[in-house]
């Protein structure tokens, strides 16, 4: 083809570029672990128990394969409803589904910071924050902000993964008081829309192991931004330009679930504040959009064969 792109607006030459190169496709990242007896859970909680009910070939010579299982609703990766730690917060099958599908998301590595400190039970802290916001810009309107420590290195050793030392207590990074505030509150400090929807992490939970109170939670989860705890494979993730789904069990008036959480990765964020009532571009769209404008304008006579 020889195209006619001297009267083209910019826009439209990079949408042909893209068209031409392929790079408008993502690439899926799975974020959970497998739910089984190895899924990463606090001691505390009741761990994960599989029952095989049939496994094996029936009197009509079908093969069949059923089970029972058991859990605790914040075993493996799990979601946090707000209602968790929060009376008139929302219960998980009360959370609207658009804020679980494909939703913006950021990553914050504090990876070297936990390692600098030798502090197990580091705060995430508001400067942790605002140094992020510094180098990549605003969290954008509606996002989920995950936040990697570091900590998933050690998920094969569960006494390891949830520090337990010889008093038997906790012990692992979490989110400080004041950040969770600041997380909280950023929809009101730059007059955005919905502010910040969900908080995921690399640990058993988003406080700190040693939290009695659990301040994080709390901030968050009155604010009806609910949480994700126990993350696989963030440091696959970009620090921005990813969506993340969350796809948690709906488990009626439950504190939390179980979930499968994935991110699309190489799928940049449209212009403009991200929109709950609209929704945002589907997949299927977002990838055909190169080659329909190819064909716009050719039917235009900007591109000839």
């Amino acid at each position: 083809m020889t195209p006619k792109m001297n009267s083209l607006p910019l826009w439209a030459k990079i949408w042909i570029a893209l068209a031409v190169l392929g790079v408008a496709s993502s690439e899926l990242v799975e974020l959970s672990y497998t739910f089984n007896l190895d899924a990463p859970t606090s001691p505390k909680l009741t761990p994960f128990s599989h029952r095989i009910v049939k496994k094996g070939v029936n009197k009509y010579g079908l093969w069949v394969e059923m089970n029972d299982f058991s859990a605790s609703e914040h075993s493996g990766t799990h979601i946090d409803a707000p209602v968790h730690f929060s009376e008139r917060g929302w219960t998980l099958d009360s959370v609207p589904i658009r804020r679980l599908w494909r939703v913006p998301a950021v990553l914050i590595d504090v990876t070297h910071h936990v390692q600098n400190s030798g502090v197990k039970n580091y705060e995430i802290k508001v400067r942790d924050l605002e140094m992020w916001e510094a180098q990549y810009g605003m969290l954008p309107d509606g996002c989920i902000v995950l936040f990697m420590t570091g900590w998933g290195s050690k998920v094969r050793n569960l006494r390891e993964y949830s520090g337990l030392d010889r008093h038997n207590k906790i012990n692992f990074p979490g989110l400080s008081k004041g950040a969770a505030e600041w997380l909280a509150n950023h929809a009101t400090r730059y007059h955005q829309r919905w502010g910040v929807i969900g908080v995921g992490i690399d640990t058993l939970s988003l406080d700190v192991g040693q939290s009695v109170r659990y301040p994080a939670h709390v901030a968050l989860f009155a604010n009806n931004i609910y949480g994700i705890e126990n993350l696989a494979n963030l440091d696959r993730l970009p620090p921005t330009g990813f969506y993340v789904t969350v796809m948690p069990i709906r488990i009626g008036g439950g504190s939390g679930a179980p979930a499968r959480v994935l991110a699309e990765v190489n799928e940049p964020y449209p212009p403009g504040r991200f929109s709950h009532s609209a929704g945002p571009v589907a997949p299927s769209l977002a990838l055909l959009m190169p080659a329909l404008l190819m064909v716009a304008l050719r039917m235009r006579g900007h591109i000839t064969a």
